[in-house]
């Protein structure tokens, strides 16, 4: 199954601070946004700058 996502950085309606997130469109009408700690956004700039594409995969 394909679900499509984007990292995005947002501004917190709280704090006015940034923050990095991933955004699943479930369907037209819904988004699940995915708030990541300070070491999974590292992980992924590590992975951008090998020129690693990012793949999520279901493990059972």
């Amino acid at each position: 199954m394909n679900v499509p996502a984007k990292l995005e950085e947002r501004i917190s309606q709280k704090t006015g601070k940034p923050y990095t997130c991933i955004v699943i469109k479930l369907t037209e009408a819904c988004e699940k946004v995915v708030f990541l700690e300070n070491a999974e956004v590292e992980l992924l700039k590590l992975m951008a700058t090998n020129g690693q594409k990012i793949k999520l995969t279901n493990q059972q």
